[in-house]
């Protein structure tokens, strides 16, 4: 794992926040189904639109998905959101994930999990060096992104999703803006310019507390942001729920069946998953059912501390065998051997 230096605790949100965070959260998974099921049944007749591959060619370590139960069966599902910037500074098979969440489906109990993964984790990735885990995405896409997580967590990952946040933009300014109650300033002086083409450039995003309408480019800094935030990467999740149930809540009074072809459009290239049509409509068709208290978010910070690696990052250390008592816990099963 290479050497370490601690330096302390990662303090555990406040409950009111982890409230805030479920509800956003059962807005965003919803509307997550609801844009992927639209566009997929859209554009099936030309389905090389979507990333449905194997293991990649040259990538050691990367591995085929689990063997899916079928949803009426009484095993869970697991499904692994990614979300990343896809601004074309970088190849697009080499981009770090900044959103993970594992969706964790239990049709016997008619519930969801939502268990959200910091990006800064150490982690074992298979075939290459331990790093953080949001490397995994960039060295073997997300099959290496797949297996790594369950060899870290022992959890089988079923199916997989992923978003590029250019995207979002598109989808944003489609639905004319989102409105977002903004819960303390956002300040980051060291913010990636995500609209240049030519490296590494900075810019300073700054967005005062209380309402505000925000259009697709301040959206993305609003999500982006990592920096100066009370609650570190678990203030970004939030935010990034936020937002989901803004566009969810924009698109609710519209005819989605016109807007679908504008939809589409918008996520060309910024869509991969390997969840087939008729997944996605009894997924769909599961998560209409669901109520608020269906839906759990999980996070893991009471089992995380800050580090720095022996190259200097940043990082947060795990206690393994405390994360795999609280999964045993959290989803009632035994794990992956």
């Amino acid at each position: 794992m290479g050497s370490m230096n601690h330096s302390g605790a990662t303090g555990v949100p406040h409950a009111t926040g982890l409230r805030r965070a479920h509800w956003l959260a059962l807005g965003g998974v919803l509307l997550l189904l609801a844009l992927v099921g639209g566009v997929l049944l859209y554009l099936s007749p030309v389905l090389a639109l979507l990333d449905s591959r194997g293991p990649v060619a040259g990538k050691p370590g990367a591995a085929v998905a689990a063997t899916p139960p079928p949803l009426d069966s009484k095993q869970r599902i697991n499904i692994l959101l990614l979300g990343s910037d896809n601004d074309q500074k970088f190849p697009q098979d080499a981009l770090l994930s900044q959103t993970m969440i594992v969706v964790s489906i239990d049709p016997a109990k008619h519930q969801v999990t939502l268990l959200s993964l910091p990006r800064d984790l150490w982690v074992e990735i298979p075939g290459h060096k331990s790093a953080k885990i949001d490397l995994a995405y960039a060295q073997g896409g997300a099959p290496l992104a797949r297996a790594t997580v369950e060899k870290a967590f022992k959890i089988p990952i079923h199916y997989y999703a992923w978003i590029g946040l250019n995207g979002l933009v598109r989808v944003v300014d489609r639905v004319g803006g989102v409105d977002v109650d903004v819960l303390h300033p956002v300040l980051d002086d060291n913010y990636p310019n995500d609209f240049s083409s030519t490296g590494y450039g900075t810019e300073r995003v700054y967005l005062s507390a209380g309402p505000q309408h925000l259009d697709g480019r301040h959206t993305l800094q609003y999500v982006r942001s990592r920096h100066g935030d009370l609650l570190s990467d678990l203030g970004r999740s939030i935010r990034q729920q936020q937002v989901l149930l803004a566009i969810q809540q924009r698109t609710a009074g519209m005819d989605l069946v016109t807007a679908l072809p504008a939809f589409a459009r918008d996520l060309n290239g910024h869509l991969k998953t390997d969840l087939d049509l008729v997944r996605l409509t009894q997924l769909a068709l599961f998560m209409r059912g669901l109520h608020a208290g269906d839906v759990h978010q999980a996070f893991l910070t009471p089992y995380v501390h800050d580090a720095v690696s022996s190259d200097g990052q940043q990082v947060l250390l795990a206690d393994w065998a405390a994360i795999h008592r609280y999964l045993r816990q959290l989803f009632g099963a035994d794990l992956l051997s």
